[in-house]
Parts: structure tokens; sequence; C-alpha cells
């Protein structure tokens, strides 16, 4: 079968043509001799990697074992120049531009070769950025809202901003990073722990697209008074793996190798703000039935960043008001926090895609403002700008406080907390997944339960001008009523249960505008929560 593969794939790279060099995935059948007992952790991750398995109890795997060196200096000797290794797909990318490559059917090491980029003018193929339909529009307003949504605030008056928390940046690019005022802090600091250009091969990544560079002001971005991203004390590591100016599988290899590497640094979360379904070749592109978790490339790698002890954050999509309304890869990876977007109001965006998974999972997993997010641009500019490029981060960044708060629970009891702290998470869609997670009820969720003796209570959003939602948790309390009332104390609505550890989800209906109370009695207390409506 190996054999036959080959023979069906080798006529489609053109090696005859010595002008053409072409990229190739070249899989090997297996790690050689090498077992998992012939390495100790410390030769295979930095000691920061270690400590974030053993806390999760997560070994060393089959996937952790290098590529056999024997493997490579073989490739090397035919001719074929290696770009990037990746252990956990077990195999390589090669630049080759000969004629001999049918040399490769000689190797009994050799699982499987694809073609996955010709290095030709793409000029008639893709004349653009992809990312160049993002419109930003000046906006000098504060970036709160898309903190506040979220409860994030709660957990910065905290004093919980990231700090000990690394976060790998998986993008197209951080363009003038370096020199723009809102990330003045993270060099001054050392926040950046270093940099990596998977598409080029070298440390440069502040001379390319700018996209990264705005993705990267949700999270770390900061001006006093002005602009604050929702971890702006974590710390960075900033990696290429997106080509803006084309769109090839490729790329999808250059995310795994970057998440190894960042599984590798002991890197905490992964922010991606990438998916990948059609291409400038079509023979590449993705199916719906790809989309199940298993089946893409950079899908697998998500899953496997996942297992490895990691939190993924990845965009659901901007297809919404496409033809293809899908989620992308590797939106559809199991275990990741797959983001959806919703505009300033709570309401959820137009463009962003819809899931679920071709599988049935619940996709995207949880969403937030994608819609006229404030962002810091190329220009030092404070600006609002669209796309589920931009919920992700806010997202991940929020993600990394929780983590920072709760650092010895598991990437998957994070996630857990988030999904469940989301305000439709006892009826989720196909658009917004589980809704918009609630970090300060998260927070809570995490807590030793036997500790909790309090009460939290949040309507959300407000002020509102339509329908609002409130969030009750309590533990260690049964015998709980609330009630809605206007200024006059005329009651809205009303309800009572017995609930015990719950987080409860109070829908609150359209309302003239005006003033109203939301009184949560549980026991001999009343909480009291003032919601504002507006026209």
């Amino acid at each position: 079968m190996r054999l036959l593969t080959l023979l069906i794939l080798l006529p489609l790279f053109s090696f005859s043509q010595d002008s053409l060099s072409v990229k190739l995935w070249i899989a090997f059948e297996d790690k050689g001799s090498y077992t998992v007992s012939d390495f100790t952790p410390s030769e295979l991750l930095s000691p920061r990697a270690i400590e974030r398995r053993a806390k999760q109890n997560i070994p060393l795997h089959y996937s952790d074992l290098p590529i056999p060196t024997d493997n490579l200096l073989a490739l090397q000797e035919l001719g074929f120049i290696v770009v990037n290794k990746s252990k956990w797909l077990n195999g390589v990318t090669a630049l080759y531009s000969g004629s001999n490559a049918d040399t490769l059917l000689t190797l009994d090491f050799i699982k499987e070769v694809d073609s996955l980029q010709l290095f030709i003018d793409l000029s008639d193929v893709r004349k653009a950025s992809k990312f160049d339909d993002i419109v930003f529009e000046n906006d000098y307003g504060q970036s709160i809202n898309q903190i506040e949504m979220l409860s994030g605030d709660n957990l910065h008056e905290q004093g919980y901003q990231g700090q000990g928390i690394h976060i790998a940046v998986l993008d197209a690019g951080f363009r003038k990073t370096d020199v723009i005022d809102a990330f003045t802090h993270l060099f001054a600091n050392n926040q950046i722990l270093g940099t990596w250009d998977y598409v080029d091969g070298e440390s440069s990544v502040y001379e390319d697209n700018y996209h990264g560079m705005s993705v990267l002001s949700t999270m770390a971005g900061y001006l006093e008074n002005e602009f604050l991203g929702t971890a702006p004390k974590a710390s960075y590591w900033l990696l290429r793996t997106e080509d803006a100016s084309t769109e090839t599988l490729i790329e999808e290899y250059n995310w795994a190798v970057a998440a190894e590497f960042a599984d590798s640094a002991g890197v905490d979360i992964i922010n991606s703000s990438l998916g990948y379904t059609t291409f400038d070749f079509t023979s590449q592109d993705h199916s719906y039935a790809d989309l199940d978790g298993k089946t893409t490339v950079i899908s697998r790698a998500a899953t496997m960043a996942s297992r490895k002890g990691m939190i993924v954050c990845n965009s659901a999509g901007n297809s919404g008001n496409n033809s293809w309304y899908y989620i992308g890869a590797p939106a559809d990876a199991d275990s990741i926090l797959s983001v959806g977007s919703v505009n300033a109001d709570g309401l959820s965006s137009s463009f962003s895609s819809y899931g679920p998974s071709s599988d049935g999972r619940v996709k995207p997993t949880v969403s937030a403002q994608g819609g006229n997010t404030t962002v810091i641009t190329s220009s030092n500019a404070i600006a609002t700008s669209n796309g589920t490029s931009f919920s992700s981060p806010i997202i991940a960044g929020m993600t990394a406080c929780l983590w920072q708060a709760h650092y010895q629970k598991s990437n998957m009891q994070i996630i857990e907390a988030i999904t469940q702290s989301a305000h439709l998470y006892q009826t989720p869609d196909n658009q917004m997944g589980f809704g918009i997670p609630n970090y300060s009820l998260a927070n809570a969720l995490l807590l030793d339960i036997e500790a909790i003796d309090e009460v939290t209570l949040d309507i959300y959003p407000n002020p509102v001008s339509s329908n609002a939602r409130a969030y009750l948790y309590t533990a260690n309390h049964t015998d709980i009523s609330y009630r809605l009332v206007d200024l006059r104390g005329q009651e809205i609505l009303q309800g009572k249960n017995d609930w015990s550890y719950a987080l409860i989800s109070i829908e609150i209906p359209a309302l003239p505008s005006g003033i109203y109370f939301l009184e949560a009695t549980i026991g001999d207390k009343v909480f009291v929560e003032r919601l504002n409506v507006v026209d």
C-alpha cells in the first residue's frame, strides 16, 4: 500500500522540472529502535514542561520521542533539505528540487509522501493578504467592554493578570510589535520569551504581517487609562506559522511543529487565530466531513497539544455569512476552546462560523467579543476591528488569569469550568456554542467546594437595551428565591427552588428603559444587583 500511494503521488510533483522546488511532507514508519525507556524527561523537555506534565500526571509518550537521526541523514544524502521536523506526526517537511525523488521508494522507513507547496509565482492565485479584509475604525475608547463581558475585571481586581503563565501565539506575523507603545512593558519586563518564524526559518517576526500584532494586543497590550489586554502580565512566545500571502497545506505542518515547540518549552496556553478550509491548490481543500477533529493535520496536532497538558484557544472562523459557513480546522479539534464571536451587546456576530463538528460535537465551544473589538494597529493607534481572530485571544488571556488563580488544576478542569460558566451551558447552539463565559463564576467553580461560603450574583449585559441574563452562584445553601423589581417595587419576575452547589442562569426579558433590581434571597440573607435598561 505504501508503494502504491507513492506511485500515485509522485507524478504530481513535476520533479523533472529542475527549475522548480517543491515542499514535501515525508512521514516515517516508526521511531526506529527508540523507546520511551531510552530517555529521561530532561532529555526531551524543558524543566517547565516537565513541571506542567507532572502536575497533570501526564507521562512521557511515544509521540515525545525524537525522529531517528539516521532517517534525517538518509534524506540529506539524497538531496532533501529538511525544513521542519515533527515528532508528534513522525515526519518532516523537506525541500527538494532534483529529479530522482523516486529513490524515496527504496527507503523502508518511509510511510507516506505528500506534495505541499510548489515554489512558483502565486500572484495569479492570491494577490492580497487573506487578512486584508479586516477594517479598522478609529475608536479611542477603552477595551473595558470586552473584559467586563466575561466578568474578567473581577479576576484582574484580585491581582490575576496572567503572571507566571506562558502563552504561545501562533500567527501570520507580528509586524512592529517591537516598536509599538502598547507593548513597551513586555520588552522592559522580559515578557517576550522568544520568537521564531516557521515560514522563513529565522528568528525575526517583526517585519511580517501585522495580524498577530493586533491579536497579541487583545491579550498583552497596555496603555495607561486607554487600553488593557486580558493578560498584560503573562509571558509570550511569538511564533509565525502562517504565510498571509498564500494558503497551502504547509501551514498546517508549520502549526504542528510550533505547537510541539510550545509543549517542549513549557507553554501553558496556545492562542491560534488561524483556520483552514480551502487552499490555493484545490486538491488540498478540506471537506466538512474532514472536520471531525481526527482527520486534518492541524486538528490532530491541536488535540495532541491538549493531551500534553496545554490549553489551545482557536478562532472558530469568519465564514458565517458565506456559502461555506462552518468552522475551520483546527477549531474542530477535541478538548480545546474553539471561540466564536459576539458583538458588544453579547449578540452573535453574523460572520462567526457555525458548528457543529462533523461528528456532532458542540462547536464553537464558547464565544467572546469579536465584533467591534478594541485592538492596537500597526500605526500605533487604538481602533476597533471584527473577527474571531480577536475573540479567541480575549478568551486565551482571561483563561491565563483563571489558570494563574488555580495553577494546580489540569487543563481540562480549567476548560470545564469555563464551559460550565457560559450563559448557554444548558442550551448550546451552533454559532455561540455554550455561550459567553463568566470568569468570575468559573473562578468560583474551581474553588474547593468545602471552602466556599459566598454568593456571586451578576447580570450581563449591564446596561442592556434588550434581553439580559443573570447568573447566581452559591454553595452550601438551599431554599433560594429571587425576584426582579422596578424602582416602585413592582415585581417583574420571580422564582424559587432548592439548589445546592448551584450555578443558576436566570433569563431577564426585554424591559422598558429604567432602573431595576434583582434580589436573591438565600437563607436569611438578601443579595441585590442593579440593572440599567437603556433605549
